[in-house]
């Protein structure tokens, strides 16, 4: 009861301070098919450049540690977007695949400081990244 106090606790902070400094919050949905045996280390956020078509990186999803949680495992992560803010520690649910226990959904929060976009992502560990994914999602 204490950490889900103190996780809404946090989550309300980080939305208004947020909000007031300008952010859109909004969140992505990212699946993982690799997450253990990657060992992946966290999430890149890369947005369209509408100057070019080309896409940049935008925003760092950090990976901390996996904690039991009440209803199931949570990540923890920090978020750093593209200004260089960095968000307090964050949680969010590991929905595991049934079928590829290899294989997971988060759904992460993301401050867009910028215009709304066209993202793609890519996963990353400590022997470097994954290509960028086929699907665009617009923030």
């Amino acid at each position: 009861m204490v950490r889900r106090f103190r996780a809404l606790l946090v989550g309300i902070t980080t939305v208004c301070s947020l909000l007031s400094g300008g952010c859109q919050l909004t969140y992505f949905t990212i699946s993982i098919p690799d997450f253990i045996s990657k060992e992946v280390s966290g999430v890149w956020l890369w947005r369209q450049s509408p100057a070019t078509g080309l896409f940049v990186r935008d925003a760092q999803f950090v990976f901390q540690a996996v904690q039991d949680g009440p209803e199931g495992d949570l990540l923890d992560y920090i978020a750093t977007s593209s200004d260089g803010a960095t968000s307090v520690p964050l949680s969010t649910g590991i929905v595991h695949d049934g079928e590829d226990t290899d294989r997971i959904t988060l759904s992460l929060i993301f401050a867009r400081t910028s215009e709304p976009g066209v993202f793609r992502a890519s996963t990353y560990n400590a022997a470097g990244e994954s290509p960028l994914t086929d699907e665009m999602v617009s923030l």
